[in-house]
């Protein structure tokens, strides 16, 4: 961007908390169930957002195909609220109206053709954040699979005995044949199975709640990176943030996009880890160099039991969605953007989730 336009979105960020506080207000008094609400689920990734609509109105082009901001807005609206997608939909409305009377009111003209761009851009994140909200509320419907493997794994096994014990007896070379064919079927059967059981067992739902504890999250991340074997490629960009977090889960979150990094980046180049905080959440970003993940699969990457076909990997995937669980757990979200040759994973949480646990936990 030219100086210029630098100028314009330093002070249209300066604009940020005057945005926010109005539309928290108008919010809070016109949307169903947003007044109860703490502030940091309500803002959710928004805060993210604005600085991206700050940087169209500075001239910058964005395309919003090749990120799952929104739709990580509209996941978490299903999970964490009583919201319906009437009210999705309402609230990035209130979102737009409040943006351009508080800039406005600050006297920044908007041009035609700039008002057309955000208004294009924020009409692609209602959309998006729609069709995350369906997204999560089928997904909430497949864990109905994870109890179903349990009955289907026993009879599974009681066929695989019965067909065992015909190739036991006299047989036909045909009957043979068939009896081998379906053993070799029931166990893929069975493996397929216990692969869907252990990624439920790796991935709980999200309204498991984990053991919090009083942590500085850069240490957790430098830890994460010294210890990883491309550690010498991994800038660290980030200080001191104190908050509750799980160990364990949190740490093993950042390994995985660090190792989901290293494996999709061009050889050689640089990995950044970068902490910010805003508005009482802290965004994890991890971003590499290498070609973009292509538009229809950006989605899929964060799904249980989606095979993959980038760089011709095998069997179940599990890195991704476990992140996102992690995230869930922390009530955040995880969400990835594909801009200007770099792919950047943001992992996004409150400092303090303990609040809205436990008002999700008396849901």
């Amino acid at each position: 961007m030219t100086q210029h336009s630098d100028d314009l979105h330093q002070r249209l960020m300066m604009l940020r908390d005057t945005v926010f506080a109005s539309w928290m207000t108008a919010v809070r008094e016109q949307v169903r169930f947003a007044h109860e609400l703490p502030a940091p689920l309500l803002l959710d990734t928004l805060p993210i957002f604005y600085e991206q609509l700050c940087s169209v109105a500075s001239g910058e082009i964005f395309n919003y195909r090749q990120s799952t901001l929104a739709s990580e807005h509209g996941g978490e609206r299903a999970r964490l609220t009583g919201y319906d997608v009437e009210t999705v939909a309402h609230e990035l409305q209130l979102f737009r109206s409040v943006l351009f009377t508080t800039w406005g009111n600050a006297g920044f003209a908007i041009s035609r053709d700039q008002a057309a761009r955000l208004n294009s851009l924020i009409d692609e994140a209602i959309r998006e954040s729609i069709t995350g909200f369906i997204l999560s509320k089928a997904a909430a419907r497949e864990q109905f699979s994870t109890a179903a493997v349990h009955d289907i794994r026993a009879q599974l096994s009681a066929a695989a005995m019965a067909v065992d014990h015909l190739l036991e007896g006299q047989q036909t070379e045909a009957s043979r044949e068939l009896g081998a064919l379906a053993s070799q079927r029931l166990a893929r059967i069975g493996s397929m199975l216990s692969e869907m059981l252990d990624m439920s067992m790796i991935c709980p739902p999200a309204t498991d709640t984990p053991e919090l504890q009083w942590l500085d999250l850069h240490d957790v991340l430098l830890g994460v990176v010294r210890s990883s074997t491309a550690a010498s490629r991994v800038n660290v960009m980030a200080t001191a943030v104190h908050g509750f977090w799980h160990r364990d889960s949190i740490s093993k979150a950042i390994e995985n996009l660090i190792s989901n990094a290293v494996e999709y980046s061009d050889p050689g180049t640089p990995i950044t880890a970068m902490l910010r905080c805003y508005g009482g959440r802290v965004a994890l970003s991890i971003t590499n160099e290498g070609p973009p993940i292509p538009p229809d699969r950006i989605e899929a990457i964060f799904q249980l039991y989606k095979r993959t076909a980038m760089k011709g990997e095998g069997g179940w995937q599990i890195g991704l969605p476990f992140v996102r669980s992690v995230a869930e757990q922390h009530a955040g979200s995880i969400a990835v953007e594909c801009r200007h040759g770099a792919t950047t994973f943001i992992f996004d949480s409150p400092i303090d989730p303990r609040p809205i646990l436990m008002a999700r936990m008396r849901r």
